[in-house]
């Protein structure tokens, strides 16, 4: 299994640093979180084993840990069904290892259950659901428009030190600014990429629309994720930080990438 050198020390930095009223914000590269506050922790869209034949795409950052390895989860959320977003052997091996709950829109929950996640362990939400996954963490749930995945959903973890919005893999739509006239959001991680497999219809947002969706969630913090998953759509996030100057001009530009701590 391909890894990172520092794998175990990774995972031992996110489970056993020191307990603190604090966020913070580990990124597995790809759409992949694991979201901490105090001793409580939440996993976003992971994906830690190595891709299945016969995919043609290339992973670039190594897998950071084993899934089987994870001591700590209260929830493992998918926001939609694609397998850098949902892959089966990740969720069972957190649940299986933690007893976290699995969270995810129905595309993503048929998918995890006929794969062995329990479905005592499973919830199903859809668009305008909330749902208390600890005492540190409640979900609100939003519509999205991804052009690949029309189950898709975005997630917005709330907790007593900040609100953090994923976007998983949708396009820029009128639903940011929905959001973003309604709740707090503090920090947003938002999809970016090259635009293939064509402009008409791309897998990831550009720096402009990145830049306009932060504009529209009055985000404090954007951090661009997926850009660092595979060599096709590996993209520079530094082109986004002046158009995000110019739209947003109250945003803080956050790069973080695989296996780097975010703090709030």
């Amino acid at each position: 299994m391909m890894q990172s050198e520092n794998a175990s020390n990774l995972l031992e930095r996110i489970e056993d640093s020191p307990n603190v009223e604090e966020l913070r914000i580990w990124g597995l590269s790809g759409a992949g979180f694991v979201i901490r506050y105090g001793d409580e922790f939440v996993y976003i869209d992971p994906w830690l084993v190595p891709p299945f034949p016969p995919r043609t795409t290339h992973r670039t950052f190594p897998i950071p840990f084993p899934p089987e390895k994870v001591r700590k989860a209260k929830a493992v959320i998918s926001t939609h069904e694609h397998a850098d977003h949902c892959d089966v052997a990740t969720i069972t091996g957190i649940v299986s290892s933690t007893g976290a709950v699995f969270i995810g829109p129905k595309s993503a929950m048929d998918k995890a259950v006929n794969g062995g996640v329990a479905a005592a362990k499973a919830v199903t939400v859809s668009p305008g659901m909330q749902f208390r996954i600890s005492p540190s963490f409640d979900l609100r749930v939003f519509g999205s428009s991804d052009p690949y995945e029309p189950l898709a959903v975005m997630i917005l973890l709330e907790t007593p030190r900040g609100n953090i919005l994923h976007s998983g893999d949708t396009a820029y739509f009128p639903g940011f600014k929905e959001i973003g006239d309604n709740y707090k959001i503090d920090v947003a991680l938002l999809n970016y990429g090259k635009q293939i497999p064509n402009p008409e219809k791309p897998y990831y947002m550009n720096a402009q629309k990145l830049s306009m969706a932060a504009r529209d969630l009055r985000a404090k913090i954007v951090v661009p994720m997926h850009w660092n998953l595979w060599e096709e759509t590996r993209e520079d996030p530094s082109s986004i930080e002046p158009i995000l100057k110019s739209l947003s001009p109250s945003s803080e530009f956050k790069v973080v990438d695989g296996a780097e701590l975010l703090k709030i």
